[in-house]
C-alpha cells in the first residue's frame, strides 16, 4: 500500500470521515476534507509531523502509515504486516519453526498468490535437492514472472503425475496446506520431464 492508501485505512478503521480526520488535524478553511483527499490520493506527499500527527490520531505507529523501510527491522515488520492485510499472509508456527502461511479463512485469501508461493516453494525445493543451482534460482526469482513456466504448466497449476488433475492437500494443520512428502516428488518430477521436453525442442529448432 502506498502513504495515502495507508493513511484511507487507518482512517476507516478509525471510523472517520475526511472532513471529520481534517478536523482533528487542524486543517484550516471549509475544504478540510480536500486536503485529506489529497493525502488519500497520493497528490499531496505528507511531511514527516503530518505522518506523526496522522499516527496520534489512528492511535498507531508512524512506520504503519508510511511506505515501510524493509533495510531495518521495524520497517520489515511493518511490510509483513501490511503483507497479512492484503493478503492473509500471517505468522504461524510449523514442527517448532516459525514461518508465514496463507490463512485459506482470511477475507482476502486469494487463490492465484497461493500459487504464486507455491510455485516459488516448488523452485525452492529443487535448489534444497539440487536439482537446480543457486544461480538458477536466483535468476527465476529476478526474472519472476518470465520464468513463471519453470514451476508451473500452462493452465498455471500443480499437477500430480498419477492423476493429471491438481495435487490436493494431504490435511490442512491450522488453516496451512500440507502436501505430502510424495506428492511433491511427483510434482518435481513431471517439471524436470517438461523441463527435459523443452531443451529437446530448443535443440530441434536449430
Amino acid at each position: 500500500m502506498s502513504t495515502g492508501e495507508r493513511i484511507r485505512f487507518f482512517r476507516r478503521r478509525k471510523g472517520l470521515t475526511q472532513a471529520e480526520l481534517g478536523e482533528e488535524m487542524s486543517f484550516a478553511g471549509k475544504s478540510t476534507n480536500v486536503r485529506v483527499a489529497q493525502y488519500e490520493w497520493n497528490r499531496r506527499e505528507p511531511r514527516k509531523d503530518v505522518i506523526e500527527q496522522f499516527a496520534e490520531i489512528f492511535d498507531v505507529a508512524p512506520e504503519a502509515i508510511q511506505n515501510p523501510d524493509i533495510d531495518t527491522k521495524i520497517g520489515l515488520m511493518h511490510t509483513l504486516f501490511q503483507i497479512e492485510d492484503l493478503y492473509g499472509l500471517t505468522v504461524t508456527v510449523l514442527d517448532g519453526y516459525i514461518c508465514l502461511k496463507q490463512d485459506i479463512n482470511h477475507p482476502k485469501y486469494n487463490k492465484e498468490v497461493a500459487d504464486d508461493l507455491r510455485a516459488w516453494y516448488v523452485m525452492k525445493n529443487k535448489l534444497t535437492t539440487g536439482s537446480i543451482s543457486k544461480d538458477e534460482y536466483d535468476e527465476w526469482r529476478y526474472k519472476y514472472p518470465m520464468l513463471r513456466g519453470d514451476a508451473e504448466n500452462k493452465d498455471g497449476y500443480y499437477y500430480n503425475l498419477d492423476s493429471g488433475a491438481q495435487a490436493k492437500p494431504m490435511e490442512v494443520r491450522d488453516n496451512t496446506a500440507i502436501y505430502s512428502e510424495d506428492d511433491l516428488l511427483k510434482i518435481l518430477q513431471l517439471y524436470k520431464e517438461q523441463q527435459q521436453v523443452g531443451t529437446t525442442r530448443n535443440n530441434n529448432s536449430y
